[in-house]
């Protein structure tokens, strides 16, 4: 456990309070070091394997050798963990960033701040997962960490990856608790995924493997780690017992594991935080808004068209667009990270209180920030669905719509929830095909530029033939040659429809609990009355294009389905039958 202040690169294990040993790498600025001067740093902790085995020992040969050479370049030490039972680290997993994960974390920032070469300041960071976990770390009060940075990751997951609306990702994360497994060493994993996939095992590519720790006795210390990680819980099973908002069963807490439920904790910590989101990955975005406009700590968002990671492009307006130059690129945004750190855990400088939100706009190069959500020159612009099939400023008559639902509906197989676990940018290719098989309503060319920034909301009364059944709902920009353009989307499992207050489109959308002890029991052929939140979006639509809303009772890419096979909709049309859009005012 000894580190070696001259040596660049080492890996080594740690124990935690509970005798578990967990492996970290550190990369060290020696040159700072060996001047004799205390550095801050930068922790990152995860469940995918810490680093790959490297073909030498060599620092330059390592798979963290870009991270390393950032934060040493900026005279920072990288420590990056090996969570409990996963990587080299032994112990086994009771459950997904539980509290026992998140107290691991914090006894390793103890652990770095009592090295002789720190200067007691350790800024977390990390995507996705490593980012909830940063902002889980933040809420334990640690006094060392000094600044956050959750990069691509829900403040909600319930709400923003594993049941948007209620609807279930179910094959989503079916696929990403087996493969982690995999990663894990769990026997079993791989014949799992096999069937989970309808692949031959053979055909299903291993994982790179997992670095040990220095020393010869590193190989043998990672068999016995694997022998740990047999007990890892298989979350896929508790999931499925975990449909709403609220149910708790052993090893799984919603709430537990949702930095929104800890918000208090966070303000109280005073932790400045850097957010970064991308309108289309997931439902991020929405977290990210969610958090500026309801928590009380210093926080720094950025916005745009990202794919997952920050590492793609992702605007369906101009799909052929790319990451270069500010502030797209890779490189410009571990500039922003390295630069938000110095000042916290180089400089120890404490926030100034200021907030901001920096956000770029699909179809344009535009980006803007504010001080505050919702935006000062936000307005709402009601839209009324009319048969047939039109979408306009005035309501038609009131009419009945039949609409039978198609169980091969879809977004595709690069939509925004699927994209987070193949390494892409979301993409969806022309949607007029698509829509054949929707309910769709559309407006006339619009005789103007629309902004449109914040979560569109989508208003209907309808009967279903089913007893439980979902309602998906997409906003398009519809091109004068007809090209039909995803922006955004929303979707409502029918027993969720109870509200806890009204809609709001310019701030935050439609506010509900997801809670079992809210839902509403579905009678075929009764009217319900259903506001879908849209995912946020803000996106140009432009003169001469048309705003279309396409319906559906299913997306057959990554949800489960909860309506009958011959599910039918009686849509009734009339003045309550709207989208509610919100857009930024001409003169902004």
């Amino acid at each position: 456990m000894t580190i070696h202040s001259t040596q660049r690169l080492q890996s080594l294990y740690v124990p935690v309070s509970d005798g578990v040993r967990l492996a970290i790498d550190v990369w060290l600025p020696v040159e700072r070091i060996a001047r004799g001067e205390r550095v801050g740093t930068a922790f990152r902790a995860t469940r995918y394997h810490r680093a790959e085995q490297p073909p030498s020992p060599d620092p330059e040969a390592d798979s963290n050798r870009a991270a390393g050479e950032l934060w040493t370049s900026a005279g920072f030490a990288l420590v990056v963990a090996d969570a409990r039972g996963t990587g080299v680290s032994f112990g086994s997993r009771t459950s997904e960033l539980g509290p026992r994960e998140i107290a691991d974390y914090s006894e390793l920032i103890d652990w770095v701040a009592a090295q002789p070469w720190s200067n007691g300041r350790v800024g977390i960071y990390g995507t996705s997962y490593e980012g909830q976990a940063a902002e889980l770390v933040a809420s334990v009060g640690n006094p060392h960490v000094v600044a956050v940075a959750a990069l691509f990751s829900p403040v909600d997951p319930y709400r923003e990856l594993f049941y948007p609306g209620g609807c279930a990702t179910s094959g989503r994360f079916a696929r990403w608790m087996c493969e982690s497994q995999i990663k894990d060493g769990v026997a079993g994993a791989v014949e799992r995924l096999s069937e989970l996939t309808g692949l031959r095992t053979e055909e299903l590519p291993p994982p790179p493997p997992v670095k040990p720790v220095d020393g010869q006795e590193g190989p043998a210390l990672l068999e016995a780690a694997i022998h740990d990680h047999q007990r890892n819980v298989d979350m896929q099973k508790l999931w499925s017992l975990a449909l709403f908002s609220d149910d708790r069963v052993a090893d799984l807490d919603w709430a537990a594991t949702t930095p929104a439920s800890a918000r208090q904790k966070i303000e109280a910590a005073g932790v400045p935080m850097l957010i970064r989101a991308g309108w289309l990955d997931a439902g991020f975005a929405a977290g990210a808004l969610r958090r500026f406009a309801t928590f009380a700590n210093h926080q720094e968002v950025e916005i745009g068209p990202w794919g997952h990671g920050g590492g793609t492009f992702a605007d369906t307006l101009r799909p052929s667009g790319t990451l270069n130059g500010n502030p797209l690129s890779p490189e410009s945004q571990d500039r922003r990270l390295a630069e938000f750190f110095t000042r916290y855990v180089e400089r120890g400088e404490r926030p100034d209180g200021k907030c901001s939100l920096t956000f770029g706009t699909l179809g344009t190069d535009r980006w803007q920030s504010l001080d505050s959500w919702p935006p000062a020159d936000a307005e709402v612009q009601t839209w009324y669905l009319a048969s047939p099939g039109r979408l306009g400023r005035r309501p038609g008559p009131a009419t009945d719509v039949r609409y039978a639902t198609h169980s091969v509906a879809s977004t595709g197989p690069t939509n925004r929830w699927l994209a987070v676990d193949l390494g892409l940018g979301p993409a969806y290719p022309d949607r007029q095909r698509a829509d054949r098989a929707l309910l769709t309503f559309t407006s006339e060319p619009l005789p103007a530029d629309l902004h449109v920034v914040g979560f569109p909301v989508v208003s209907v009364r309808l009967s279903t033939s089913g007893s439980d059944g979902a309602l998906y709902a997409y906003l398009e920009d519809v091109a004068p040659e007809g090209e039909v353009t995803y922006l955004t989307e929303g979707s409502l499992r029918f027993v969720h429809r109870a509200t806890t207050a009204p809609s709001e489109p310019s701030r935050l959308g439609v506010p509900r609990s997801f809670a079992r002890a809210h839902r509403l029991a579905v009678t075929p052929g009764e009217d319900l009355h259903l506001a879908v939140g849209l995912l946020p979006v803000a996106a140009m639509i432009r003169a001469g294009h048309k705003i279309r809303v396409a319906l559906s009772g299913h997306d057959a890419a990554c949800f489960e389905r909860y309506g009958p096979p011959e599910e039918t909709f009686v849509l009734k049309l009339d003045e309550h039958s709207t989208l509610d859009l919100p857009i930024l005012s001409p003169s902004a």
